[in-house]
């Protein structure tokens, strides 16, 4: 019985000897990570920005949009969209 409770507090140091060592490497590497970033940050990606879509005032003739100038965007060759009720007619 005296073995085996000798042999339990080996097993029990040398696992806590372990965890100690493995906090000790984690802790060293997070260190280093946080340092590198402090010296040496990685940039940013920049967003993609999509081009302004070019529009016009025109006024709309219908009764959502209340007959008001709004913008319309342009539906194709000659024609020009409405951006609040989606009726497409030809460009003035």
């Amino acid at each position: 019985m005296r073995d085996f409770l000798g042999l339990a507090v080996l097993v029990l140091l040398l696992a806590g000897a372990a965890t100690t060592t493995l906090a000790a490497v984690c802790a060293t590497i997070a260190a280093g990570r946080a340092l590198r970033r402090l010296i040496a940050p990685r940039p940013r990606p920049v967003p993609h920005v999509p081009p302004p879509r070019r529009y016009v005032w025109l006024a709309c003739h219908t009764p959502r949009c209340g007959h008001l100038q709004t913008p319309h965007y342009p539906a194709g060759p000659g024609r020009v969209e409405c951006n609040h009720c989606g009726t497409v007619r030809p460009r003035p």
